[in-house]
């Protein structure tokens, strides 16, 4: 057998180092799982993983520990014919309506309690200042004799 030159082989060696790499990572790519019609599917999904707010369909994380497994279940439940209906049924029966992606409608108590809250505050405030009013001290005779002055001037003026 004929040997090679240490360059030779550390080349070979590194093309066989880097094709048994790629081939390794390109079969545990999580994106296989992301065909179209299980973007379609998890786009009624939330992510859960508290790192986004974005759907099961177009999660951008990498290694995502909530979307790619509900990706791969995804794919794994339309490979058997399931329907998309089905899929999201079940997925929300396990997870709760957490699971469901998109707003949730606040009850009634949380649009009431803006204005419930502003009523106390009001009331709390009339209460402490009622409370707390001075009275006004009582004059002197002489500002008594000052304001009958200043008062009965403003009537003969009004009267001409």
């Amino acid at each position: 057998m004929r040997q090679l030159p240490p360059r030779q082989y550390s080349i070979k060696l590194a093309l066989a180092f880097i094709l048994a790499v790629g081939t390794v990572l390109t079969a545990q790519d999580l994106t296989n799982y992301l065909t179209p019609d299980v973007a379609r599917c998890g786009a009624r999904l939330a992510c859960r993983c508290g790192g986004c707010k974005m759907t099961v369909g177009n999660c951008p994380m990498i290694g995502c520990g909530s979307a790619d497994p509900m990706r791969r279940r995804i794919y794994d439940m339309q490979a058997r014919g399931v329907n998309d209906d089905a899929i999201v049924k079940q997925i929300v029966q396990e997870q709760g309506i957490v699971a469901l992606a998109g707003q949730q409608p606040l009850p009634w108590i949380a649009w009431l309690m803006p204005g419930i809250a502003l009523l106390i505050g009001f009331a709390v405030y009339t209460a402490y200042v009622k409370r707390n009013r001075k009275q006004p001290a009582p004059m002197s005779a002489a500002d008594e004799a000052t304001l009958n002055r200043y008062r009965s001037q403003m009537d003969d003026e009004l009267e001409q």
